[in-house]
């Protein structure tokens, strides 16, 4: 925890010091290698999982719809050339669920996201870069689900863990360079984990996710780039 605050740190340190980028006219373009983001933003669910349901043994169907969420994450990529990148993410999505009782309301869904990704910046002459990008990975989500305990003899409430499912998605952003070495930006992804057949199961108990779980998520944070050729 103390290395990830001093990256952190040093990060926030880099990208938000003052001054402009310096256009500079040179033979050759300098090639970044390597970037460095760390985000934080909010998280929309979408389809299915918004009124999300799922069969309890004699209880029958109850329903934990999935409502508003944020999410936060980190990208690490190689420049392959001055504008294209490919790289890894994790992304952690954290919603509030749409049930009653106290229970429920200490109670969270979870989808822990981890992708490779593609992405395309269009450099110019101003500090704006707007880029596209796509990734695919898997999910993992942990969902609140009513279980039979036999340790109390009787249901309860757990963060249910599904089968790890394949994720894709597609979205966008617009960086601002506030330094020669990073800036700021924002970003939208439309995410869907192919989850419609995950399984889960708990003491003897199996459940099936029945949904795929789509999000649209919105975020904004911190990137720094490294190296140069």
């Amino acid at each position: 925890m103390k290395l990830f605050s001093s990256l952190l740190a040093m990060l926030l340190l880099l990208a938000l010091a003052p001054g402009a980028l310096a256009q500079e006219e040179e033979e050759e373009i300098e090639k970044d290698v390597l970037e460095v983001a760390v985000f934080f933003g909010g998280a929309l669910p979408m389809g299915g999982i918004t009124d999300w349901s799922v069969e309890v043994q004699d209880i029958g169907t109850e329903k934990l719809g999935t409502e508003f969420g944020f999410d936060a994450g980190f990208d690490v990529g190689y420049f392959w050339t001055t504008n294209f990148v490919t790289g890894m993410n994790f992304t952690w999505y954290q919603f509030t669920i749409d049930g009653e009782g106290a229970e429920i309301e200490s109670m969270k869904h979870r989808d822990f996201s981890t992708s490779a990704y593609a992405k395309y910046y269009f450099f110019g002459e101003s500090n704006l870069a707007p880029y596209i990008k796509g990734h695919a990975g898997v999910d993992v989500l942990k969902y609140t689900t009513r279980v039979w305990d036999p340790n109390v003899g009787g249901y309860e409430y757990r963060e249910l863990s599904y089968d790890p499912v394949f994720a894709f998605g597609l979205g966008g952003g617009l960086f601002y360079y506030t330094h020669d070495y990073g800036g700021v930006y924002a970003e939208v992804n439309y995410h869907t984990a192919l989850s419609e057949d995950a399984g889960g199961s708990y003491e003897g108990g199996d459940f099936t996710f029945g949904e795929n779980a789509s999000i649209l998520d919105f975020h904004a944070g911190i990137k720094v780039f490294f190296g140069g050729e």
